[in-house]
């Protein structure tokens, strides 16, 4: 990656609407130029192009991170059902005191309650949730990037 597809993706985190035009008069390429590398972040899988949708503005008002700790031999077995639930947004397997991180977006209290009392708690392997609302968000990005400009530490 080089300044020009570092460019790219700073400015579609953004504003993921940015024409190529103005894309490519920002970096003194052509436009071809820009949709040439676009092209070629999306077929690296290093940029996606999605949608993001604010639940907020749905009615969704019942946010929580859960954490749920579960039988070793069944974490991937529980993540693959979990994942599946319409509610879940983000699932991650992580190294500390929760086996698995849950971002979920539900209607209200009991839709969150009947997902990790009904749902969540009864898949097979998970022994244990500590659901954690969310009462307010102070950032919500999906802007981020690596500063590809570190050095990697000595050996």
């Amino acid at each position: 990656m080089d300044e020009i597809d570092q460019l790219i993706l700073q400015t579609l985190q953004e504003d993921g609407r940015t024409p190529f035009t103005q894309i490519a008069k920002h970096a003194g390429v052509s436009e071809t130029t820009i949709r040439s590398r676009y092209r070629g972040l999306l077929e690296q899988g290093i940029l996606r192009a999605v949608g993001v949708v604010d639940p907020f503005a749905l009615g969704f008002q019942a946010p929580a991170v859960i954490g749920a700790t579960v039988d070793a031999d069944k974490i991937d077995q529980a993540a693959r059902t979990i994942v599946e639930f319409p509610e879940v947004s983000y699932l991650v397997l992580t190294l500390g005191a929760f086996d698995l991180i849950i971002e979920v977006f539900c209607r209200d209290l009991p839709h969150l309650t009947e997902l990790v009392t009904l749902r969540i708690g009864l898949v097979p392997g998970v022994r244990s949730t500590q659901t954690l609302m969310i009462a307010r968000s102070y950032k919500l990005s999906y802007g981020w990037s690596p500063d590809l400009n570190l050095e990697s530490e000595p050996d």
